[in-house]
């Protein structure tokens, strides 16, 4: 095993913006502190833990990632330090950083932090009619799934992915799908993606990406009632 320095990462205790890191980082066998910080039910510790720069980073944000004498905020950020740090830059063309990059960002904002924030809608506005909302991003997220499968078709990435490391963008992008199949339930499916049904079933990190869920349980977002929030955005798909 290669030697690391020594590795924090500091994320609440949930998947949300932090599992794929987690989730790289055991794929790639790097030992690492996985500091999973608990708020109180009515978040009065966050100011506390917010305010702790040991604990929230020079951004004073969630995830937070200590790797010897860096400290790195912004998850985009914190993925291309770890794609440099756990691979060889000169394996790869500047096209292909590019277009892991490129997935990268795709699979978060358009397809987890939407999944995210659809769970939390009726919490950040109150006035927010849920069906609504969940229909939109049905729309949304059914083009977006479209547009990756096209282009990972023309990339041939499932071809290439036993040729070359795990990278950032894998381990987005399968916890990702992992979370629109929990969000939507079976209203959005990516089975008949042949591209994308490939990747998240043969991915080769998967395996160390489910034996970390396994070993612990865990909300998606760890907003208050998620288990009720999910059964309504499914009610809600199964009506329209």
């Amino acid at each position: 095993m290669a030697e690391f320095p020594d590795v924090t990462l500091h994320y609440f205790d949930l998947r949300g913006r932090g599992q794929f890191i987690r989730g790289l980082l055991s794929h790639h066998q790097v030992p690492f502190t996985d500091d999973r910080i608990k708020l109180a039910k009515d978040n009065s510790n966050w100011p506390q833990i917010r305010s702790d720069r040991n604990l929230s980073g020079d951004f004073q944000k969630l995830p937070f990632l200590q790797w010897d004498d860096m400290r790195l905020n912004e998850v985009l950020v914190i993925l291309e330090f770890l794609d440099s740090a756990l691979t060889d830059p000169d394996d790869f063309s500047d096209i292909d950083w590019l277009r892991h990059r490129q997935l990268t960002s795709s699979a978060f904002l358009d397809l987890l932090v939407a999944c995210i924030n659809l769970i939390w809608c009726d919490i950040f506005h109150p006035e927010t009619n849920v069906a609504a909302a969940t229909g939109i991003l049905k729309r949304r997220m059914e083009m977006h799934l479209a547009t990756l499968d096209q282009t990972l078709t023309e990339w041939e990435w499932t071809a290439g992915m036993a040729d070359r490391p795990v990278m950032a963008s894998d381990a987005v992008l399968w916890e990702a799908l992992d979370v629109i199949r929990l969000t939507f339930d079976e209203h959005v499916s990516f089975d008949d993606r042949e591209a994308l049904s490939a990747f998240y079933d043969g991915c080769p990190g998967a395996p160390a990406f489910k034996k970390l869920l396994s070993q612990k349980a865990q909300t998606i977002t760890g907003r208050p009632g998620e288990p009720e929030a999910l059964a309504i955005i499914h009610e809600s798909l199964a009506e329209n």
